[in-house]
């Protein structure tokens, strides 16, 4: 007999979608019907996925801590990317990090600093850097929408077939910071699939939040808007 899904206080992506489904009429029947050992397999997945990044974690901190005092602005720019991969990771695990959070954003504000006063007066190794550290800061406030930041993942839970009922399910306001990334064409597609999915609804009398017609809305008005 399959057991009623008991909930993490603080779940991952992957137990994520699982409550994102569980008795959603959004989803197809079968994919509502969320039970125990769908979310002991996501558990483990977010659990493994969290162990590989503390791992991560601990490799990039051990690697600043040897780093020489008057380090080469080469191996800062090494242990920058290092850093930055290691937040993006951090941030798509889709959970509660503060103190790792903090500690990488903290240390990637002290070495592109230490990187500028490496610069001097060489004006297109600034630039650079400067332009480095500005597209940082505009992906980790992306990364800060756990709708955006589970899509962007490598290995995504949220499959194409399950994104329009994933997006009608969410907030308005997560929907408007995704536009930017959606291409023409996959508004098209999403708009034409949650019309569907709203009518399918419709038919069977199911209980549907406002929130979902106001994010077909910006959908069908992104999409004409770009098609115009």
């Amino acid at each position: 007999m399959n057991r009623s899904p008991n909930f993490s206080k603080n779940p991952g992506c992957w137990e994520q979608q699982l409550i994102r489904k569980f008795k959603n009429p959004l989803f197809p029947d079968g994919e509502r019907d969320v039970v125990h050992h769908q979310v002991v397999e996501a558990r483990e997945k977010d659990k493994a996925e969290q162990q590989t990044f503390h791992k991560q974690f601990e490799t990039v901190v051990a690697k600043v801590s040897k780093l020489p005092e008057k380090a080469e602005a080469e191996q800062l720019m090494e242990l920058i990317s290092e850093m930055a991969n290691c937040y993006n990771d951090c941030m798509t695990l889709c959970i509660d990090l503060p103190k790792e959070k903090q500690a990488l954003s903290r240390l990637l504000t002290l070495f592109e600093e230490t990187l500028l006063r490496h610069a001097g007066e060489e004006s297109a190794f600034i630039e650079q850097i400067e332009r480095d550290r500005a597209e940082r800061k505009i992906h980790k406030e992306i990364l800060e929408n756990r709708l955006i930041a589970s899509m962007m993942r490598e290995n995504s839970p949220i499959s194409v077939d399950d994104l329009p009922a994933t997006l009608l399910s969410t907030q308005p306001q997560e929907v408007q910071s995704l536009l930017p990334f959606l291409a023409v064409e996959q508004l098209g597609s999403l708009q034409q699939q949650m019309a569907t999915i709203l009518e399918g609804a419709k038919q069977s009398s199911e209980q549907i939040e406002d929130a979902a017609f106001e994010i077909f809305e910006l959908i069908r008005k992104e999409s004409e808007a770009d098609h115009g």
